[in-house]
C-alpha cells in the first residue's frame, strides 16, 4: 500500500535534527494556541528562538513545515500497523486488535500532533489522508474476517470508512480528556463499540427489510 509517505530520508546531522524539532514544536504549540492561519513565520522563529534565514534553511513556508511533521507521523504509524506483515496488514481479527492498540499508543507518545491533526481546520486535508489511509488499512481485515463478506448488508468500502472516522472521533475524544485511560484499555473500549455496532448491523439486517422505505412503503 503507498500511503504517500514513503520518501527517501538522508539522516541529517544532530544540529539540524535538534533546529527541525524546535520548528515543528514551535508551530505545534501556536497552531493549538491561535489556529493555523494566524501563525506567522515570525511567531514560529520567535518560539522556537531562531532567526528567520534559519527557517528559511529549512523550509520554504510553514506549510512544508505542518506537511513533514505529518508524514513523519503517518509514517512512523504505517510501521507501527504493519510492523512485520508489510503491506498486507494484519492477517487475523486479534492481530486486528493488536494494530489498533499500537494506533493509540503511538497517538499518546505523538499526542499534541495528533490533536492538531484530528482538530480540523486548516489541517483537513491532513485529517483526510488519515481518514484515507486508516479505511484502506481496515479494508482487507475486514474483507478476511468477516463471515460472508459479499453477503455483508453494507459495502465493505462503507464499513471500512466507517471504522476510519469512528476511531479519529474515539481518538479526538481521548486526547481531548488528556488520555483518562491508558492506550490498551482506551483502544478496547474503542474496539467493543466498533464491534457491538458491526454485530447489531449484522443482526439487524433482518428487521431492516421489513422496516419503512423513505418513499413510506415497505422494503
Amino acid at each position: 500500500m503507498n500511503t504517500g509517505t514513503e520518501k527517501i530520508y538522508h539522516r541529517p546531522d544532530r544540529r539540524v535534527t535538534r533546529t527541525r524539532r524546535h520548528l515543528r514544536e514551535a508551530l505545534m504549540q501556536l497552531i493549538l494556541e491561535k489556529g493555523y492561519d494566524a501563525v506567522t513565520i515570525e511567531d514560529i522563529t520567535e518560539r522556537a528562538e531562531l532567526g528567520r534565514t534559519t527557517f528559511y534553511l529549512h523550509y520554504r513556508d510553514k506549510e512544508e513545515l505542518l506537511l513533514e511533521s505529518i508524514e513523519a507521523t503517518a509514517q512512523e504509524l504505517y510501521q507501527q500497523i504493519y510492523p512485520e506483515k508489510g503491506p498486507q496488514g494484519p492477517s487475523s481479527p486479534q492481530e486486528g486488535l493488536h494494530a489498533i492498540e499500537r494506533v493509540f499508543t503511538h497517538a499518546a507518545a505523538n499526542s499534541l500532533l495528533y490533536r492538531i491533526i484530528l482538530k480540523g481546520g486548516a489541517a483537513s486535508k491532513v485529517r483526510h489522508t488519515i481518514l484515507n489511509f486508516l479505511s484502506e488499512a481496515a479494508l482487507p481485515i475486514f474483507e478476511r474476517n468477516l463471515p460472508n463478506p459479499r453477503m455483508f448488508p453494507v459495502p465493505l468500502q462503507a464499513v471500512s470508512s466507517y471504522f476510519a472516522a469512528s476511531l479519529l472521533g474515539f481518538l479526538t475524544w481521548w486526547l481531548e480528556e488528556e488520555t483518562p485511560y491508558p492506550p490498551e484499555e482506551a483502544s478496547r473500549y474503542f474496539t467493543q463499540l466498533f464491534l457491538f455496532g458491526l454485530r447489531g448491523l449484522h443482526n439487524g439486517s433482518e428487521l431492516l427489510e421489513g422496516s419503512p422505505s423513505p418513499s413510506g412503503g415497505v422494503g
